[in-house]
């Protein structure tokens, strides 16, 4: 019994952070938009404006650097075409018209295609504000 009293003292008189201190890192973090990626360090979240051409016409809507675009567009409820959502088909594909994307993830493109303008939106990170043209699998796949 004696070491398990000595075991609940030790335990008791662990040196713990104020609690101020740790709402303090919480609330900076939320105010400035700050992830903390899992290897450590801090990182900068950006979102960018995207808009999708659609046969029925525009969708806009606003997307974090770190969110696919197709992702964003299922979360507001829009209308877009997706498959495989691993950048390993066609059915989601469209054509840059400005901005840029990082579509890394994916490996249906080739780099011909991707230098042309061709975009995997289930895999395409926005790296800035983005005008894609969707349904564009026909033309791709000829």
């Amino acid at each position: 019994m004696a070491s398990l009293s000595t075991t609940m003292f030790s335990a008791a008189v662990l040196p713990r952070p104020p609690a101020s201190a740790v709402i303090l890192r919480l609330n900076q973090a939320a105010v400035f938009g700050l992830k903390s990626p899992s290897g450590g360090g801090a990182k900068c979240m950006a979102t960018y404006s995207v808009k999708l051409i659609t046969p029925s016409g525009e969708l806009r809507f606003e997307c974090d650097d770190d969110v696919y675009i197709v992702d964003k567009a299922e979360e507001e409820w829009l209308d877009v075409p997706f498959a495989c959502r691993a950048g390993s088909c066609s059915a989601c594909v469209g054509k840059l018209v400005s901005g840029g994307v990082d579509q890394s993830d994916g490996s249906f493109l080739d780099d011909e295609q991707i230098d042309a303008g061709w975009v995997l939106t289930c895999i395409a990170y926005p790296t800035s504000d983005v005008t894609i043209v969707t349904h564009k699998e026909e033309e791709l796949t000829g």
